[in-house]
């Protein structure tokens, strides 16, 4: 878990130390500008016994961009995100269960946003989330039908992941972005008795990898 932590810091250094390098005569008024964001998450939970790619799901909601200089902002977000997993049958081996599950968070991302060179952006923060349902299909019967359930699982109510980004400019208000996310603790508690090689990861952590697109409103004062 350490290792984790290290990186997000090292990351929050290392863009901060871009920015630091890169702001010198653009300093501005505070300029905020709300906006929106929308689009799809692919998504993964590392820990249930799946690999590969699995869900696709929504991803979407409210941002507020904040800057004092024209190529250094922070950006807030209230968003409405989909994850989950999703086993398939594969019959080459014998194995035909299917079974899936279902998180849906309102994510609030706190990200620090670098115009690295002209129409281009990179982006990285802690993203809290409110856990807002649970739900499985299949898990005990081996077999998907489209039925949800609340999920037996004891998912927390809240995440912590690190999100990063890289993005392109669309005009003054439009930006195009492919985003990844990871929860930092595990999205179910540890076990009373793990086993002995249980590691911190082995409780289930949410993978997503969004493409989207943000807009912002009126005009920019940069």
């Amino acid at each position: 878990m350490m290792g984790r932590w290290l990186l997000v810091l090292s990351a929050w250094l290392s863009l901060a130390t871009v920015a630091f390098s890169q702001t010198s005569e653009e300093e501005l008024a505070w300029d905020f500008r709300g906006g929106f964001t929308g689009g799809f998450s692919a998504s993964q939970v590392r820990g249930d016994g799946i690999d590969g790619f699995n869900k696709l799901g929504l991803y979407g909601g409210l941002i507020v961009d904040v800057r004092k200089y024209a190529n250094v902002g922070l950006q807030l977000g209230l968003l409405y995100h989909d994850k989950g997993s999703r086993k398939v049958a594969n019959p080459k081996t014998g194995d035909y269960n299917t079974w899936a599950y279902k998180f849906t968070y309102i994510d609030i991302p706190i990200v620090a946003v670098v115009d690295i060179k002209e129409g281009y952006t990179v982006g990285t923060g802690l993203q809290p989330g409110v856990l807002l349902s649970a739900q499985e299909d299949g898990l005990l019967s081996g077999a998907a039908t489209g039925d949800w359930t609340e999920s037996t699982l004891p998912i927390r109510s809240w995440e912590l992941s690190w999100v990063v980004w890289v993005g392109m400019r669309a005009g003054d208000a439009g930006e195009w972005f492919l985003r990844h996310s990871q929860s930092l603790p595990g999205i179910v508690p540890k076990p009373e008795n793990p086993g002995p090689n249980a590691r911190w990861d082995d409780r289930m952590q949410n993978i997503t990898l969004q493409v989207g697109y943000t807009r912002l409103l009126g005009s920019a004062d940069r």
